[in-house]
């Protein structure tokens, strides 16, 4: 779903990171989580979606012992194209995440994707399907799929590969690489990746993280908006 940083802090990844998925999360004991945070720049998939400034994020998170979970998430976007701006994102998410008794964990989900108050007459919603691997709660393979992407009807592949691992201090490191095709509309794909430290602070949780990309197609973003950048976010939940 969203990306790493923001997801796995307050899902813990993919929020954002107890710092790719929220997927793992959201299969927790917990019924009902409400989380929120505020980021200095919101990078989904190595491109700011925020146009390099701060965002409010918001979500709520409902989950059973049965493996079913559902969600909705909400930012502030500022993203610019031919003209026409989107201001605010809400995603809504539903679920099933299987768990083995060897650690592994599987979850699929049907993610969509909204931009209300969008100008102009561009549909640029989107409906995404994602599964994830997860193993012992450290390691997640990711893939999300979509059959309209950008305000295009044509289909995009994203593939990631996560990972977070403990460090002394209460510290968490966290990293993830992907490969995002966006061939039906650009004729090319780009990889995306990130690598950050959390730590829990009282009763929120500070992640900083470094994010990157490498030939990001012309029609999926401004280049400046690929350009490496440090975020730091400050997330909570309840």
């Amino acid at each position: 779903m969203r990306d790493f940083q923001s997801n796995y802090l307050l899902r813990p990844v993919l929020l954002g990171l107890a710092a790719v998925c929220t997927h793992p999360d959201v299969t927790q004991a917990q019924e009902l989580t409400i989380h929120g945070a505020l980021t200095s720049d919101y990078v989904f998939r190595g491109i700011s979606n925020s146009d390099g400034h701060g965002a409010v994020q918001a979500g709520l998170d409902v989950s059973s012992d049965s493996g079913l979970f559902g969600g909705i998430w909400a930012t502030t976007t500022d993203i610019t194209a031919a003209g026409r701006n989107r201001r605010r994102e809400i995603d809504y998410y539903i679920g099933y995440v299987w768990h083995f008794d060897n650690d592994w964990s599987i979850s699929v989900s049907a993610n969509r994707y909204s931009y209300p108050g969008s100008d102009g007459n561009v549909d640029y919603d989107y409906t995404e399907l994602s599964a994830v691997i997860g193993i012992s709660d450290r390691f997640w393979i990711e893939i999300d799929h979509t059959d309209s992407v950008f305000g295009h009807n044509a289909a995009a592949t994203n593939v990631e590969a996560l990972g977070s691992w403990p460090l002394p201090a209460l510290l968490s490191l966290s990293a993830g690489v992907g490969r995002f095709d966006v061939g039906a509309i650009a004729e090319n794909a780009y990889l995306h990746w990130h690598l950050g430290v959390s730590r829990p602070v009282n009763w929120a949780t500070v992640d900083l993280r470094y994010h990157d990309t490498s030939d990001v197609p012309e029609r999926t973003s401004r280049d400046d908006l690929a350009d490496p950048r440090i975020v730091l976010t400050i997330s909570a939940a309840f």
